[in-house]
């Protein structure tokens, strides 16, 4: 056999393949049973749409998409959940931004809540959230005055921590 001959068989084949798949993909999975009623019943004068609309209006339900409860992963640890918006925040801020907030919320004052309130401080900035981005630093300064982030993140904003004001155990502010 020549090359044009392989060619062509070879082009054959595919284009053999993707008619049998298309047939495959949109034929029913049951043949449609006829009742002997309709059988035997003479044209109404229906047209060929209307047939066509009934039959489709008749097809069996698609099957629900949605995961089983059960395959629905569960709320991250906090350690899974950091690894996770480290990685995110190389670049993607978008998820960094619902990561952290996310670790925020359940987490509100772990030890690595100033570590992911840097991430969300700069998340937001690379998105241009620069106004929310400040209200954060100014928030995170104040909330963990000793953190080594903080340091970072005053240099990145300049938001700084009011140094005589800090919060006490109960969430409340003191003068020290």
């Amino acid at each position: 056999m020549t090359k044009a001959s392989w060619i062509q068989l070879g082009i054959g084949a595919v284009v053999a393949l993707g008619l049998i798949t298309a047939v495959v993909w949109r034929a029913p999975s049951s043949p449609p049973v006829e009742s002997r009623e309709s059988a035997s019943k003479p044209d109404s004068g229906a047209s060929v749409a209307e047939e066509v609309d009934s039959e489709a209006n008749s097809a069996p339900p698609l099957p629900d998409l949605q995961p089983p409860k059960s395959a629905i992963a569960a709320p991250l640890d906090e350690a899974s959940l950091m690894m996770q918006l480290r990685h995110a925040a190389e670049g993607d801020r978008p998820r960094a931004i619902q990561l952290a907030r996310d670790g925020a919320q359940r987490f509100p004052d772990s030890p690595s809540a100033p570590e992911r309130t840097s991430i969300l401080v700069h998340a937001l900035a690379s998105e241009g959230q620069a106004s929310e981005a400040r209200g954060t630093a100014e928030m995170m300064v104040n909330h963990y005055p000793d953190s080594s982030w903080v340091r970072e993140i005053e240099q990145f904003t300049g938001a700084h921590r009011h140094r005589n004001l800090r919060l006490n155990a109960d969430g409340g502010i003191e003068s020290y």
